[in-house]
């Protein structure tokens, strides 16, 4: 396969400046939902990308044409077992422990994904430098059910003279049954390995093929023994750790579905969420993911390999994106003609999309018109997109901030504008966030993260300010990925409102208003066949000069490094971030294969 260059990304002015672009002219989306077609699609030039990950059986086909290269890297998330730690006899640590014990998670790589996977324990993904993995004491990673035999029989689960199935320690008999969607075939096959590890424990177990709505189930804590699913992250946030096996939220709609319970590790949730330094959020994620591993009321079975493929024979510069992927905004952002000058028009299949409002949906579509304070960069660490200069402060820092408050002061670049030619300014900063707060009242499912929203307000014309009700460095991500939204448009005077949050529909609804402010504008589209996007040259970062000189650096990889200012100290130290976001994340993901 002939090697197509990866842009650099990094902090560097010119060509070589993330934000920079688009080079390219026109993206055009084009509406193909099967994969077989996607394939043939790309074969025949008739899309130089394919949005959606490839299935493992055409990779190889792939691979043979020289003009395509495939891209691989691990999932931000996997499949996971969780049991129901309420309901006896599982809700015995020991029997979790024995259970993932007995799993063979190296038979799940190998059997059922093709090697397309890694073993993993921890709950955090491995591609995060949370992860504490490589730092576990010990792994589930082969089938061991000698040891989860003897945990069983110190603890009292007894063989029955008939069945010889083991009986709980007070005597009585149980079965397990792993549920799992009945469309998938992986999910079939992991949860029949679930089973085998079970019965190697001489425990009763089947599994159990249901619908999506097993969902809404643990959603609302019903009945269950075992669940077999799946989840992504998208973002490199950990804070979820604090909510998702809290013991005050087993009664919680959409939280602790394991109904998990442990006193040392709700001591530790309550550090996390109040952190306001990295050390101090590190120490409490660390010893979370511990307390998980022992205590097992979630089994994470598989940290697969996803795979996409791209033509290499028009344009070059595709960005290696951790979260979003090649057809990413960095990739469209940054592609461009293999000699060098500007134009063209990309052609990238995907399913379509079933919403232009940014509150009910999201991908490529928004990922391309609208704009944030902070975006995630190819590692999904925070960058900076409308920010030039962000200031975090706690009383602490600043007696004029009320204390137990965290505040933040944003100053924004100063040539944004909105695609009908009104400027982008702090008043859209604010407005945005306290329509976020406000529109929580009708409904607005987006505004979840806004609940400890103070204040929102410009006291200049290019800065904000946003406050919340107590001290904690998660806040940042609370509003700093927020899609900006037009003050003009969405206000509650004479614009959408408030409580129109969900009936706004534009696209399918011509009638109403679709201003944006991105590095693209929707110029033409047939709804369910195409939707064409434009570059827009009124964009903050298009480029001054678009031809690209042919000695301009490549790399083969994605070395994407984010200066941080808060992670070296406490929030006491007034830090300011520059250039970067919280964390730095370095860990090496993905490959290209060419």
């Amino acid at each position: 396969m002939m090697f197509s260059p990866v842009i650099p990304v990094d902090a560097q002015e010119g060509h070589n400046n993330i934000n920079t672009g688009p080079y390219v002219d026109t993206v055009v989306l084009k509406v193909i939902k099967d994969q077989n077609q996607q394939v043939l699609a790309l074969l025949s030039g008739e899309v130089d990308i394919i949005g959606e990950w490839i299935a493992p059986d055409y990779i190889p086909l792939l691979e043979e044409n020289p003009d395509i290269s495939t891209f691989s890297t691990l999932r931000n998330g996997y499949g996971h077992i969780t049991i129901n730690c309420g309901k006896y006899p599982l809700n015995i640590s020991g029997l979790r422990k024995a259970f993932a014990y007995a799993f063979d998670k190296t038979r799940v790589r190998i059997d059922v994904l093709d090697g397309l996977s890694q073993e993993q324990d921890s709950v955090v993904p491995y591609v995060s430098d949370w992860c504490i993995e490589d730092d576990l004491p010990y792994h589930y990673y082969s089938a061991q059910p000698e040891i989860g035999n003897q945990i069983l029989n110190d603890l009292g689960f007894d063989l029955h003279p008939v069945t010889g199935f083991r009986t709980a320690p007070d005597g009585s008999t149980f079965h397990v049954d792993i549920e799992y969607y009945a469309l998938s075939d992986v999910a079939a096959s992991t949860a029949q390995v679930g089973v085998d590890a079970l019965r190697s424990l001489h425990i009763s177990a089947d599994t159990r093929p249901v619908g999506m709505e097993v969902l809404t189930r643990l959603d609302n804590h019903g009945d269950y023994d075992m669940v077999l699913y799946a989840s992504n992250f998208h973002t490199m946030d950990v804070d979820w750790l604090s909510r998702a096996f809290n013991s005050q939220n087993v009664d919680v709609y959409g939280q602790n579905p394991s109904n998990f319970e442990n006193t040392s590790y709700d001591l530790y949730c309550s550090q996390l969420q109040c952190s306001t330094t990295y050390s101090e959020a590190y120490e409490a994620a660390a010893a979370m993911q511990l307390i998980l591993h022992e205590n097992v009321p979630m089994l994470v079975v598989y940290e697969n390999i996803y795979t996409q493929c791209y033509r290499n024979d028009v344009f070059e510069g595709h960005v290696a994106d951790v979260g979003r992927y090649f057809a990413g905004p960095w990739t469209l952002r940054k592609i461009h003609k293999i000699d060098g000058t500007a134009g063209g028009s990309v052609a990238v299949a995907f399913e379509d999309v079933t919403s232009f409002n940014v509150f009910l949906s999201g991908g490529l579509i928004e990922w391309n018109l609208w704009p944030q304070l902070y975006t995630l960069d190819p590692n999904l660490s925070p960058w900076p997109y409308l920010v030039e200069n962000m200031v975090m402060e706690t009383h602490t820092d600043n007696p004029v901030v009320t204390e137990g408050h965290t505040r933040f002061t944003v100053d924004i670049i100063q040539n944004a504008t909105w695609s009908d030619g009104t400027p982008l300014t702090g008043e859209d900063i604010a407005f945005t966030v306290a329509y976020y707060f406000e529109s929580r009242m009708f409904g607005n499912i987006a505004s979840a993260t806004m609940g400890e929203l103070v204040s929102a307000y410009a006291p200049t014309k290019y800065r904000a300010v946003v406050e919340f009700g107590s001290e904690s460095m998660w806040h940042f991500s609370n509003f700093a990925y927020t899609t900006i939204i037009p003050k003009h448009i969405f206000n509650d005077v004479d614009g959408i409102g408030f409580d129109g949050w969900n009936a706004w529909n534009p696209i399918f609804n011509p009638s109403d208003p679709y201003v944006t402010s991105g590095p693209f504008v929707l110029t033409d589209f047939e709804i369910g066949e195409f939707y064409e996007l434009s570059a827009n040259t009124d964009f903050s970062y298009y480029p001054e000069f678009r031809t690209l000189s042919s000695t301009e650096p490549t790399t083969t990889g994605t070395t994407f490094n984010t200066s941080l200012a808060i992670a070296a100290g406490a929030v006491g130290a007034g830090a300011t971030i520059l250039i970067g976001g919280f964390f730095l994340f370095n860990k090496k993901i993905g490959s290209i294969k060419t």
